[in-house]
């Protein structure tokens, strides 16, 4: 039987459900966003059929030019405004006064490739529901993979160590609460602490998708020896808990850096 392409015009195959019945369209996203937006974006479970999820997510303004090279900072309100909605869970007197995506094909050809790798080795699901999940758009939440238990987190740092992230990624700290490893919070309040303020009195935190894989959780309580579990396969992240969750990977490759967000107290803006 040939295949029917999507009604969209978006040039996909339409999908098909479990019993073999065709859909009009590819996915829902993409009937939602034609509708809505006037434009095709899919979600993940759409992109791995169609090219293993490793074209960059519909709401990039790079997307159009992949999968040639590319390394963008784009701003805007709704960044802006989604920012804001995460910080304020937490620290209610802040609000995001400016917030850049980092687009860049290097970074996500890398992380996308251990995303597919995680994918492949078939993680457990992890009981893990992120605070910042409730902030993010649900269009935007469907292009994360929850069966690598895909999240985003926060990370505090200075305006100097975003933008060099930005271009190459994380670094491993030396230690910390949990050992060593790179380290995230899905509450402000913690990612605050480690932020360092700008010339311009703002301070910074990124945003970050996490693809956690297998995720091991610990009794509460500081273990500074935790990453001994980096020695274990099927372990790829840890979750341990002090006055706040603490998620720790120690491969790079698990980490897209998708957002700086430049944050002030309300009333100093």
């Amino acid at each position: 039987m040939a295949s029917v392409l999507c009604q969209n015009g978006c040039g996909r195959d339409c999908g098909k459900g479990a019993d073999g019945r065709v859909f009009p369209t590819c996915c829902k996203s993409c009937a939602y966003l034609k509708k809505e937006r006037g434009l095709c974006g899919h979600d993940i479970d759409c992109d791995i059929r169609a090219n293993e999820a490793v074209c960059p997510p519909w709401y990039w303004k790079s997307a159009a030019v992949w999968p040639e090279p590319f390394h963008e900072e784009v701003g805007g309100e709704y960044v802006k405004e989604m920012g804001t909605k995460i910080l304020q869970r937490r620290l209610p007197d802040w609000k995001v006064v400016r917030c850049e995506r980092i687009e860049d094909a290097v970074l996500w050809d890398k992380y996308t490739a251990k995303r597919a790798q995680l994918r492949e080795r078939s993680v457990a699901k992890a009981n893990i529901q992120p605070e910042t999940a409730e902030s993010i758009q649900y269009s935007a939440n469907t292009t994360l993979d929850h069966r690598v238990n895909e999240v985003w987190l926060l990370h505090g740092t200075s305006e100097e160590a975003a933008k060099a992230i930005s271009h190459s990624n994380f670094l491993p700290s030396s230690g910390g609460c949990f050992g060593s490893g790179i380290y995230f919070a899905d509450d402000a309040r913690k990612s605050n602490q480690y932020a360092s303020r700008t010339a311009e009195d703002q301070k910074i935190m990124l945003l970050c998708r996490v693809a956690l894989g297998g995720v091991k959780v610990l009794p509460e309580g500081q273990d500074r020896s935790a990453d001994r579990f980096a020695a274990d396969p099927s372990i790829d992240s840890i979750l341990g808990t002090t006055d706040a969750k603490e998620f720790v990977v120690y491969d790079s490759a698990q980490i897209y850096p998708e957002y700086i967000m430049y944050y002030q107290e309300i009333g100093t803006a």
